[in-house]
């Protein structure tokens, strides 16, 4: 199983989720830098396909009392994609000052 590149939208999906709590889809949009009409269900969906645990849960909306909020949050990385991960996030680290 190979890591989604970086500039494809599930990468991009992927690299949002990676280690952040629950979020909306809206909120992996925003983190990701994704087009406002990208369907990221579509890509956690893809997600899933890959063998990567993506759990999600709704609560009520906040303001629209007849709809739900969605939060979707990864819960298992195949060790492949965690050491790819793991590589992509060291070598990015390089150089940085603390």
């Amino acid at each position: 199983m190979k890591l989604p590149a970086k500039e494809t939208n599930l990468g991009r999906v992927l690299r949002a989720m990676h280690g952040a709590g629950p979020m909306t889809s809206g909120g992996i949009r925003k983190k990701a830098n994704l087009a406002p009409d990208t369907a990221v269900t579509a890509r956690v969906r893809d997600l899933r396909k890959m063998g990567i645990g993506v759990t999600s849960f709704s609560t009520p909306h906040p303001i629209q009392e007849n709809k739900r909020l969605w939060y979707y949050k990864v819960t298992y990385l195949p060790e492949s994609i965690r050491e790819a991960l793991a590589d992509e996030q060291s070598r990015g680290r390089v150089g940085v000052a603390a």
